[in-house]
């Protein structure tokens, strides 16, 4: 005669119960804002274009970082109104950076196009 051994199933029980606890941390992990050592590695970025800044107004935090795209077929610049920060000649697919450490109104334009106009505001 054969013996039937029930066995407890409380191994496939705690091990769903371990995978639901790492899946929640996981997803609590993922909602968490980013640090500021990250966001301030990401930049802003404003395309060139159709002979515009896109978007003609940026607001950031002081040590943010903005890159200028040329995607125009014309070349531009990016030259601060005051002073504070110019490009080089940006031919199409070339780029521009300037990190803002100070707080303020940052008003630039295009050296060959006046009337391309735009604005930083820095936090």
């Amino acid at each position: 005669m054969m013996c039937s051994v029930r066995r407890p199933l409380y191994a496939p029980v705690i091990l769903l119960l371990m995978l639901a606890v790492a899946v929640a941390a996981k997803a609590k992990d993922d909602a968490k804002p980013k640090d500021d050592a990250k966001a301030k590695d990401e930049a802003k970025i404003v395309n060139i274009g159709k002979l515009k800044y896109d978007p003609a107004e940026v607001t950031i935090k002081a040590g943010e970082k903005v890159v200028w795209v040329n995607k125009d077929d014309n070349d531009h610049t990016v030259t601060a109104n005051d002073g504070s920060f110019k490009s080089e000649n940006l031919g199409r697919g070339e780029k521009f950076e300037h990190t803002f450490k100070k707080p303020g109104r940052y008003e630039y334009h295009c050296r060959y196009h006046p009337r391309m106009k735009a604005v930083i505001i820095v936090k």
